[in-house]
């Protein structure tokens, strides 16, 4: 078991061309990721990473609400006695459409997160933006649901 290269063979043609590789690096994420240098991030005022971020402190709001899971286990779901809330279906239809106001701005705000992303985008911005979108119009269309079956709405 013998090695017929030796140790400056191995590395000399990994080391051939320095200023290419760094070139190559700086111009696309293929290169930057077989190189191992990080490219430069484009964050700001308005990058991919603040819309993320945007989505989810909007989802937080609604998911965090569990009024709107409540009226519509109640209104959507529980189709039983509703007795009573007749009376209150102006104050719930307000509670539903706050709710799926909020949870169409985290949507957008996601989304946006998405389509604004690129190679230099970080990891964990397309996760956030994409766990937003998809939980964000789950809650979507449960506040559609509600609206729907609340009772005495003219």
């Amino acid at each position: 078991m013998t090695n017929d290269t030796t140790p400056s063979e191995k590395t000399g043609s990994a080391t051939s061309d320095p200023q290419g590789a760094d070139e190559r690096a700086q111009t696309e994420a293929g290169g930057a990721f077989l190189s191992g240098t990080p490219l430069p991030s484009t964050g700001g005022l308005f990058s991919a990473e603040t819309f993320g971020i945007t989505g989810l402190m909007l989802f937080a709001v609604t998911a965090l609400n569990t009024r709107l899971l409540q009226l519509f286990g109640l209104f959507a779901v529980g189709r039983g006695s509703q007795g009573g809330l007749v009376e209150n279906a102006s104050a719930f239809s307000a509670e539903v459409m706050v709710a799926g106001g909020l949870s169409a701005l985290s949507v957008l705000a996601g989304a946006l997160s998405l389509f604004l992303g690129g190679p230099t985008t970080r990891a964990w911005s397309r996760w956030i933006a994409a766990a937003t979108v998809i939980v964000g119009t789950l809650l979507l269309l449960a506040s559609v649901l509600t609206y729907v079956s609340l009772p005495g709405k003219a």
